[in-house]
């Protein structure tokens, strides 16, 4: 009997014995109607086992309830390869966990994937307990979950469904401990760097020494608004530039000049390149954003080119040097 063949009669006979322990816990009641669920589960079962995900479509094929309770259930499966669940060797028990943390609760193509920052959360069947988007580039379509490669995108798509490959699982086994490892989502820690304000008073201090000083001094003083109108703020890039006149602007337009220079996230510059062209991103001020655009494999901020990229590099921050401010239009008549 080949490997393939044996590994697939194990994960079958494996599925059998937990879906039917599963079963055995639960009262009669309270159990799905398999008729009731949706039709796509052996469509896609079939399309994961021609794929080689044979341990993920017996489990979709046996007991679909394990993923979706109803019809109107939307989610994404992140279907691990038989051979990282095998290496895991966790016990029988722990697989419907292993399972649910690795299936979303919300519909998520690899479009839908790539629209969303860098290290932003996704929800997961365990409650209070999220995976993150650890790596994004939209030029060679790739992206990681948890620092796991998305080797087959889109793999199945259907109603409110998607399916993805994954190159391994999310999470690891402690056999000391004898529990499922489930990583902690970066951007779950609330209160981010604002709570710590060395880093940002060491971007100041590194700016006013590298030839950006009036940049630095408009920095400084709209610390304390920022830092009391965004609480939460977890990360930052900011762009800054040498060619501004700011002893001209009034105080409420030089406090909109300095929060349009502050996206609320961080973005090294090979996460910038690595961005779809027309990329939004969320600046300080309210309702406003920035475009991510390419010149003749430049990068472009609001078609403004980045000429120092990575000039401050810190945990939640981080600098790029640009040609020149961006467009102040509008700026001068908004409200903060």
């Amino acid at each position: 009997m080949g490997k393939g063949i044996f590994f697939t009669s194990a994960s079958m006979l494996l599925a059998v014995i937990l879906t039917t322990t599963l079963r055995h816990h639960h009262h009669p009641h309270n159990r799905p109607n398999n008729l009731s669920l949706p039709n796509y589960t052996s469509n896609a079962s079939k399309l994961l086992r021609s794929n080689g995900f044979n341990f993920i479509s017996n489990f979709l094929h046996i007991s679909p309830e394990l993923f979706v309770s109803n019809t109107d259930s939307s989610l994404t499966i992140f279907a691990v390869p038989d051979a990282a669940i095998s290496n895991l060797s966790i016990p029988p028990y722990m697989i419907k966990h292993l399972l649910a943390y690795h299936t979303s609760p919300t519909k998520l193509t690899l479009q839908d994937l790539f629209k969303k920052p860098l290290k932003t959360c996704l929800p997961t069947l365990i409650p209070h307990h999220t995976v993150s988007i650890t790596k994004i580039d939209y030029k060679r379509r790739v992206l990681e979950i948890n620092n796991v490669l998305i080797t087959h995108p889109d793999l199945f798509l259907q109603g409110h469904v998607t399916i993805h490959g994954v190159a391994g699982s999310f999470a690891t086994f402690d056999h000391h401990q004898e529990s499922i490892v489930l990583p902690f989502c970066e951007a779950d820690d609330i209160g981010g760097f604002v709570k710590n304000k060395d880093e940002w008073g060491r971007m100041i201090k590194f700016l006013g020494s590298s030839g950006f000083m009036a940049f630095a001094i408009g920095l400084k003083s709209v610390t304390d608004g920022i830092f009391k109108d965004f609480p939460d703020l977890k990360s930052v890039t900011v762009f800054v530039t040498r060619n501004v006149a700011l002893r001209v602007m009034s105080s409420p337009l030089l406090d909109k000049f300095m929060r349009f220079h502050i996206v609320t996230q961080r973005y090294g510059f090979k996460e910038l390149e690595g961005l779809p062209p027309g990329a939004k991103l969320s600046t300080l001020v309210t309702g406003k954003h920035v475009g991510v655009g390419e010149n003749s494999k430049v990068v472009m901020i609001d078609e403004v080119s980045i000429t120092a990229p990575d000039l401050f590099v810190s945990k939640n921050l981080v600098v790029h040097g640009i040609a020149r401010a961006l467009s102040m239009d509008e700026l001068s008549s908004m409200s903060r």
